[in-house]
């Protein structure tokens, strides 16, 4: 079998001619009456045209004055221009033509669909742009569910590990954990997403720091504002707790 390049122009007739002949033994034939139906391959906006799409007819005979449907945008066929950029008055099946008289460019890959009437174009684009935002929106409910359900995982986790230990065990690992975070500048922190409140917990007996810790474990609600311990301890409350509560955004004291 005679290999075809057409990469840079070689064989193109040898190409086309093969085409034509596979068509012919499997009898694939296009019905040019009917309804138009067509794919895009490009679409740009042009100065002096507006909005203009490349589309290959696959169904049907494409004359100036039809109505189209793509994606979400719709068309009244003000032009149609071939190859050389010559205007035709039509385009059967395979034709190649730019297509004049979008409101909107459409997007590459969208099927075409003539329709009667411009009335019921916008009201299938209406139907179809309606239809994508719900989806849109659903979509990024789901995505703000699972970010919400990974950040009350991530709590419940990190206070399964403290609530064995006592308070003075607790205030040293909370210690370690934001010891690093302290360090750092307000410029290299990661800003948070969402509602978050940071804690600094100090009471004057340690009965009264534990009844605060163990109330804390019982809070349920990460998803709607995310609660984080930064210190507690005994004593009033310090200069230094006061800049720690401002280095982690929290302006929220609790004593």
């Amino acid at each position: 079998m005679t290999s075809l390049c057409c990469c840079q122009g070689d064989n193109l007739l040898a190409l086309a001619e093969a085409v034509v002949a596979l068509a012919e033994v499997l009898e694939l034939k296009a019905e040019p009456s009917g309804a138009v139906e067509g794919l895009i391959i490009e679409s740009r906006s042009d100065r002096g045209k507006g909005p203009v799409a490349t589309a290959i007819v696959q169904r049907g005979t494409l004359r100036r004055g039809c109505v189209l449907v793509a994606g979400t945008s719709w068309a009244k066929v003000r032009f149609l221009f071939d190859e050389t950029g010559r205007a035709v008055a039509s385009a059967g099946p395979s034709a190649a033509v730019q297509v004049v008289g979008w409101k909107d460019p459409p997007s590459a890959g969208d099927v075409f669909l003539e329709v009667q009437s411009e009335q019921r174009a916008r009201e299938a684009v209406a139907w179809r742009s309606d239809a994508a935002e719900q989806r849109r929106l659903a979509e990024e409910q789901d995505a703000i569910e699972l970010k919400q359900q990974l950040h009350l995982d991530a709590y419940r986790k990190q206070r399964e590990g403290l609530t064995h230990l006592g308070w003075r065990q607790r205030k040293a690992a909370l210690y370690r954990e934001h010891r690093k975070q302290v360090a750092l500048r307000p410029s290299e922190r990661t800003p948070r997403e969402g509602r978050s409140l940071a804690l600094i917990i100090k009471g004057d007996v340690d009965g009264s720091v534990e009844t605060v810790l163990n109330i804390l474990d019982t809070y349920d609600a990460q998803q709607q504002c995310e609660l984080e311990l930064l210190h507690f301890g005994i004593g009033d409350v310090s200069e230094n707790d006061v800049n720690m509560a401002a280095m982690f955004a929290g302006d929220h004291l609790d004593a």
